[in-house]
């Protein structure tokens, strides 16, 4: 295997580069105003970015899946199951 990143993965890293501005951007936003709005905050949750109370910042719950599946995969993956 290579330690190179192929074009696919490059591409998806830049992506998640994108996604990652574009809410610590809407996240900014929100705290400077209180709100985005209805119609806009409606918009967000059908794509799958929620505000979250507690950490005071929006976050996309594909996102949040993705890194959860990873960190799970990892750790029981270096478990001795047999």
């Amino acid at each position: 295997m290579s330690d190179h990143p192929t074009e696919d993965e490059q591409m998806i890293e830049g992506i998640l580069s994108l996604e990652k501005a574009a809410l610590e951007r809407l996240t900014e936003d929100r705290i400077a105003s209180g709100s985005l709005g209805q119609e806009l905050e409606g918009m967000l949750v059908e794509a799958g970015v929620y505000w979250d109370e507690i950490g005071q910042e929006y976050f996309s719950i594909d996102a949040f899946q993705r890194e959860t599946y990873e960190r799970l995969g990892a750790e029981y993956a270096s478990q001795d199951y047999a």
